[in-house]
């Protein structure tokens, strides 16, 4: 969907809440405190890209991130938006769901962040 020299940008594809995205760092690197300080301000200049991205073409009312990896020991950040009709009280759960797009609906949601993504480069 979109890429940078440090990072790929990729619709999930569970859309239980429309417009959840992960940034992935393109070199294998277990953890945060691997990245020197050019590397570290790159990743995390591509999840802040990828925020204004799904704000723009989803207009959740909040975005979550979060970096785990304990099941894909790999450096990357879920960009989880929270809309309107999500309670606010209740727990992020990525697994939430799922909910898969038809095959229009996800080309007419990655279409939508593709040119997002061009337009805070």
């Amino acid at each position: 969907m979109g890429s940078t020299e440090a990072t790929y940008f990729r619709l999930v594809r569970n859309q239980a809440h429309a417009g959840y995205s992960v940034v992935i760092l393109r070199e294998h690197v277990t953890d945060l405190d691997r990245l020197d300080a050019l590397q570290l301000n790159a990743f995390w200049h591509d999840v802040q890209r990828a925020g204004k991205a799904v704000g723009a073409a989803f207009t959740p009312r909040k975005i979550d991130y979060l970096v785990m990896g304990h099941r894909a020991p790999h450096l990357h950040c879920h960009v989880f938006p929270q809309h309107r009709d999500d309670d606010p009280l209740r727990n992020v759960d990525i697994a939430e769901g799922p909910v898969y797009l038809s095959a229009s609906e996800l080309g007419g949601s990655v279409a939508a962040l593709r040119e997002t993504w061009r337009d805070f480069a």
